[in-house]
């Protein structure tokens, strides 16, 4: 019996293309720290200790742990005034990137008031590659910031990143509750469906697909966001 339902952000409650949306974010970012830094230079260094979180699997620290120890190596030079203009940008400019974003708020509550209804715990899923201040605007811009969140994952306070599976082990902690006992829907065929390989129920929404699912991957569900409504509406799989 499903206990919980884990859903991604971007692309799945929020509608936005991911591309659009990365390339906007690179470059208000660069921007926002160029009295520190010169903008190539902190892109690239951005991108490769990102990609440095996302592949570390040490469960002893955090993804943000791990983010600042690389950019550090790599930025060393101007690391104390770099700091506080990210900050500063995620505090006070992040949000202009919401012109990115095409939310539907009124189906995004529809879906997680009908997980509720249907007495699920919800749990925000998202990658956790960003502090919380910014996980926390785009769930203001998707409308569902106010709804009971029992996690929301950010690299503050997460262990691992999409696609590895670690992320959903982790969520299910701290939920407490079995991987089995959980559904995962999300955009991303990869990211999101990998879930499947912990245990975990998974729904594969389509508005805003990214990929195609590997042969290896569990996809015990595909549909459309309304069509996940109607799918937790009817009770499928919960019971």
């Amino acid at each position: 019996m499903l206990k919980a339902a884990l859903f991604d952000l971007d692309g799945t409650l929020l509608p936005v293309e991911t591309g659009e949306f990365m390339n906007e974010y690179l470059k208000e970012i660069a921007s926002a720290v160029q009295q520190a830094v010169e903008p190539q230079r902190f892109v690239h260094s951005l991108l490769a200790s990102t990609a440095k979180m996302v592949a570390d699997r040490n469960p002893a620290v955090t993804n943000a742990d791990v983010f600042w120890a690389d950019f550090n190596v790599r930025l060393g030079d101007c690391i104390e005034e770099l700091r506080p203009l990210i900050e500063k940008f995620y505090t006070e400019r992040f949000f202009e990137l919401a012109r990115v974003a095409s939310p539907r708020p009124q189906l995004a509550r529809r879906v997680v008031q009908t997980a509720l209804d249907s007495g699920l715990r919800i749990a925000l899923a998202t990658n956790p590659v960003f502090p919380l201040t910014a996980i926390r605007q785009r769930m203001t811009w998707a409308g569902i910031d106010d709804q009971p969140w029992e996690v929301v994952t950010c690299y503050e306070e997460m262990h691992f990143c999409k696609p590895n599976p670690e992320v959903y082990l982790e969520i299910a902690e701290k939920l407490g509750v079995q991987p089995e006992e959980c559904l995962m829907a999300g955009n991303d065929a990869e990211e999101d469906m990998v879930a499947g390989s912990v245990g975990m129920k998974t729904y594969l929404v389509t508005d805003y697909l990214i990929g195609a699912p590997r042969d290896n991957l569990k996809v015990d569900w595909t549909g459309s966001l309304d069509g996940l409504v109607d799918w937790l509406g009817r009770g499928a799989g919960i019971k």
